[in-house]
């Protein structure tokens, strides 16, 4: 007679355990309210469904050893003792793990980057793994912070024998580069006292100590790019290729711009047609050889058709390195993928170059490898300075031009500071940079600008006190702060779309989404046809919300974050625009304003901007008019010297 089969058999809690000689990897039964304890232990749990170890969590081996015990019973009395587990089944798997080790166990999908530095050694960077920081910190190596990449003195191939002997990994897992990183000082500037501060009062709060590591560096390494060099082109030859275009008046001396110098910046006024501009320059110097495009993931679709509409027979790619196309677009968090592939291009265009200013960046850093293999390097932007003068040096670096070569602290000592500064700074990058401004068109009616002074009601002036001296971080309170002002103005802006004319329409930019949220639902109870764009919205959605504002006359109002909606795109259809709240910086704010001021606008476009009486509505709107003058020494001189002239006449 057979034995009778137990068939309630209650499971193991933990299913099985793995060690690589740093992590733990427990695969266990669900058990609610598991993942906080985990997740105190600095646990991490694999999701992706095509991984060796999906459903583990993986914690560090000090983290899940020093308080074993009370994690097994603080599991066992979240189970309810459901599972077949006992301390001495428990920690058993545990040792038995630790006996047993498998050094490949988290390796899967790890990638290393290894490029050479100019002053000899290698910088490592890629995926963390506990093994690739004990093996650099064995080498002697330095942790750089900015770049979260080490600077080991070794060989590139040394270094990668270290690692795929301790880790197990094989030799697909690196990208060694041949572009050779130079140091970048990292000469930090502070901003000019002409700049208004944010003040907002309230209880100090204690700033953290920072750590004293000695194998911890603040520098900053980029790739060595080709210095620019004049391309021999002349005047007659461009004007030649270009005589089977339909250009505007100002566009072919752009064009000359970028196909007299090997690398260049087209930094004219939003609006203007940079990307057409930079579409003809790219396909004439590259004449049939591969072009690679850079943008905001959200600009895709629009670099897209405006490529088509000037070559509609044009092959595209997206995202993706594809060798059979003429033209490939991509977005900066993409970069990483091409940099492998960048000695495949003959021209690669930058689009929003601002985005490149920060060296410490990942896809900065992804950048400079690309250009170093590209010998034709057009940086677009309208607003090559957001903050500072020092903003400018990556992009001059970027480019090979001699003023980027200068080390940053040494560029700021004799470029930052003051006016004069600026001035020689604007001289001295004259050739490179190429900028007009919008009274090149003579089709557009101008642009207006009018502050709208509101004043709190008692509730509010309470409630925004309340926040101003909480005692939390200034960041905290100032991001509480500005959410509540603009969901003070959606009262005032109600009552100004009230006062449009049945042909007008206009764009509301907020900084929060909640406040395009109930700025939707405000403008549904009005029955104002209104659409919206926010930073979740995928790239479709936005442009179907920007194709029936700009198609649909009942489609009246357009509520955007700027930070989603404020550059790239064409809202030509609106002859108003409204700051519910400000962006940090001039330029993000004038590239917002022209998204309805640009070719193709036959209105008078207004921009109505609320500031609430005495809040730092106030003090913001004063920090971006000192941050608008820096920036107009440097890129609109002329422009800088009228108002100043015309200032002195007036006293």
């Amino acid at each position: 007679m057979s034995r009778p089969r137990l068939m309630n058999r209650r499971q193991d809690l933990v299913e099985k355990v793995i060690f690589d000689g740093y992590d733990f990897g427990v695969l266990m039964q669900y058990v609610e309210g598991a993942n906080r304890l985990f997740l105190e232990r600095n646990g991490f749990y694999i999701r992706r469904a095509e991984h060796p170890q999906h459903r583990y969590w993986r914690l560090p081996k000090g983290k899940l050893l020093d308080d074993l015990d009370v994690l097994f019973h603080r599991l066992m009395e979240l189970s309810e003792d459901r599972f077949n587990e006992s301390w001495e089944t428990f920690s058993h798997k545990i040792t038995a793990a630790q006996n047993d080790p498998d050094r490949q166990a988290f390796t899967w999908g790890l990638t290393f980057r290894i490029a050479p530095l100019v002053q000899g050694g290698i910088l490592l960077s890629g995926d963390y793994h506990p093994g690739a920081v004990a093996v650099s910190r064995r080498m002697h190596g330095v942790f750089l912070g900015h770049s979260k990449s080490w600077r080991i003195d070794a060989g590139a191939e040394v270094v990668r024998s270290n690692l795929i002997l301790e880790l197990g990994l094989s030799e697909d897992q690196f990208e060694i580069l041949d572009t050779v990183q130079e140091l970048l000082t990292d000469g930090s500037v502070v901003p000019a006292d002409e700049i208004t501060r944010i003040s907002l009062g309230g209880p100090p709060q204690e700033r953290a100590a920072k750590a004293a590591d000695d194998s911890t560096s603040t520098d900053v390494y980029l790739a060595a790019v080709p210095s620019i060099e004049r391309t021999g082109s002349t005047t007659e030859q461009i004007n030649q290729a270009l005589a089977g275009y339909s250009l505007l008046d100002h566009q072919p001396a752009g064009i000359r711009h970028l196909l007299q110098r090997t690398s260049a910046l087209l930094a004219d006024d939003m609006g203007l047609g940079k990307t057409r501009q930079a579409i003809i320059a790219a396909a004439i110097r590259a004449a049939n050889r591969p072009i690679l495009v850079i943008t905001l993931s959200t600009l895709i679709i629009n670099w897209q058709r405006e490529i088509q509409m000037v070559y509609p027979k044009a092959t595209i790619g997206q995202q993706v390195f594809d060798p059979s196309s003429q033209w490939i677009i991509t977005n900066y968090e993409r970069l990483g993928d091409f940099v492998l592939h960048a000695g495949h291009f003959e021209v690669m265009i930058i689009d929003e170059a601002h985005r490149l200013k920060e060296p410490t960046a990942a896809w900065t850093r992804h950048g400079f490898d690309i250009a170093a293999k590209i010998p034709n390097r057009y940086l677009l932007t309208g607003t090559p300075v957001l903050n500072r003068e020092s903003e400018l040096h990556t992009l001059l670096r970027l480019s090979g031009h001699p003023v980027g070569k200068l080390p940053l602290k040494e560029f700021c000592e004799q470029f930052a500071g003051s006016q004069d500064f600026r001035m020689n700074l604007r001289g001295a990058i004259g050739d490179w940079m190429l900028r007009r401004r919008k009274d090149v068109l003579p089709g557009l009616k101008g642009k207006q600008r009018q502050t709208l002074p509101i004043e709190l009601t008692a509730e509010e002036r309470k409630q925004y006190d309340q926040i101003r001296l909480e005692d939390r971080p200034s960041l905290a309170r100032l991001g509480s702060l500005r959410q509540l002002l603009e969901q003070v103005k959606i009262r005032v802006v109600m009552d100004l779309l009230c006062e449009l004319d049945a042909e007008d329409k206009v764009i509301l930019f907020c900084e929060f989404k909640d406040t395009v949220g109930t700025l939707r639902t405000r403008c549904k109870q009005a029955e104002y046809g209104c659409v919206t764009v926010v930073g979740s919205d995928s790239v479709g959605k936005r442009q179907k919300a920007i194709d029936q504002f700009q198609s649909d006359p009942e489609t009246r109002v357009f509520a955007a974050t700027t930070s989603a909606a404020g550059t790239g795109n064409n809202l030509t259809a609106a002859n108003y625009v409204m700051f519910l709240g400000l962006p940090w910086t001039p330029g993000l704010q004038d590239q917002a304003e022209d998204r309805a001021y640009r070719n193709g606008q036959l209105r008078m476009v207004v921009v109505k901007i609320p500031l609430v009486e005495n809040t730092i509505d106030q003090m913001l709107w004063q920090m971006l008019q000192d941050k608008r003058q820096l920036a107009s020494d440097l890129i609109e001189p002329d422009a800088a010297g009228n108002a100043r002239q015309a200032l002195a006449t007036n006293l």
